[in-house]
């Protein structure tokens, strides 16, 4: 096995290419031709708190990475609120309007009972537990026989270390740009400090790894552009804010968020003004981002970029801020 030992995303990206490159073997996939890494990979995150990527040849969209995170948080499934950040996200990931793989929703439901409560429980009753897992895979219909989509993250695992929670996440198969070191990098350490935080405990280190790490041939040109521009510092990363101020109160905010945000992609709303949370990442955060995209759809190019500079967390305000202007740019 391959081991990557990373701060952060921005450190994470350029290292994984390098790799690739340097020892991926080119294979045909169902996806065409990809570079694919010759044994296991592990990504080993040291702050996987810093986990939002800014880089213009990524072009990452922070929007959606945020808004599919707090999706996954609400145990949801639906196609829709998703459709809303990347245009027929459903039609391609989904069946029905329904996204079968969706991992909130096994983490919620799958198992006919809610994984992230108990093992929240667990921790907090026996901090020196080694049957933390948090089960993907099979939390579902899931049948080797059947050719729909599957899930390519499969298991979590989760143990307290020096009072700090760290995470293993075991994959399959995993595209590097869209997956690894995209949704993957922020969705499992949200889901990391949403657990570290109901349990009072600090954020830990965060594993993943993949059995089969790959990237894709229409990526070769984007990778190589990232290497060239890679001159992000990483150990240089902006200021964080806290996921969970108030345990207790926290999923029921969400979901009232969510609601929020539903009524406004279905213009159902009139006024727009700060949720009352005693979580305020949600409100000052979420809701802000949430927001200046809805304006942005709407053509409100001042407006997007003016509620995006209140949004409170530096590292989403700067990636929100910087995705919005490259749209302004290229129109």
């Amino acid at each position: 096995m391959h081991v990557i030992t990373t701060i952060n995303i921005r450190d994470a990206l350029p290292q994984a290419i390098y790799y690739l490159f340097d020892y991926g073997k080119k294979e045909i996939t169902r996806m065409g031709e990809a570079l694919v890494a010759p044994e296991p990979v592990c990504i080993r995150y040291l702050n996987p708190k810093q986990h939002v990527l800014v880089n213009p040849n990524r072009d990452a969209n922070p929007f959606f990475h945020l808004m599919e995170a707090m999706w996954m948080l609400a145990g949801r499934n639906d196609g829709a609120f998703l459709d809303y950040y990347v245009k027929d996200f459903s039609k391609m990931f989904g069946e029905d309007g329904i996204i079968p793989d969706a991992y909130g929703y096994r983490w919620r439901y799958g198992l006919q009972y809610d994984q992230l409560h108990e093992i929240a429980n667990q921790l907090w009753n026996e901090s020196n537990s080694r049957q933390a897992v948090l089960q993907m895979w099979g939390a579902g219909r899931d049948d080797l026989r059947v050719g729909y989509i599957k899930p390519c993250n499969l298991v979590a695992t989760f143990r307290i270390q020096n009072n700090r929670l760290n995470m293993t996440v075991f994959n399959r198969s995993n595209d590097l740009i869209w997956g690894c070191c995209g949704a993957n990098a922020v969705h499992f350490p949200i889901l990391q400090e949403y657990l570290a935080g109901r349990i009072d405990v600090e954020m830990g280190e965060y594993w993943q790894i993949s059995t089969n790490l790959h990237l894709y041939a229409k990526h070769y040109e984007m990778a190589e552009e990232i290497l060239r521009t890679s001159l992000v510092d990483s150990s240089n990363y902006e200021s964080t804010v806290p996921l969970i101020a108030n345990p207790k109160t926290f999923d029921e905010e969400l979901l009232k968020l969510m609601s929020f945000i539903d009524a406004m992609h279905k213009d159902e709303l009139r006024t727009y003004a700060d949720l009352n949370t005693t979580n305020p990442f949600l409100s000052r955060t979420v809701l802000r981002m949430a927001i200046a995209h809805y304006r942005h759809k709407q053509g409100g190019k001042i407006d997007a970029i003016d509620i995006v500079e209140t949004v409170e967390a530096e590292d989403w305000r700067r990636a929100g801020k910087e995705w919005l202007e490259r749209r302004y740019v290229r129109r």
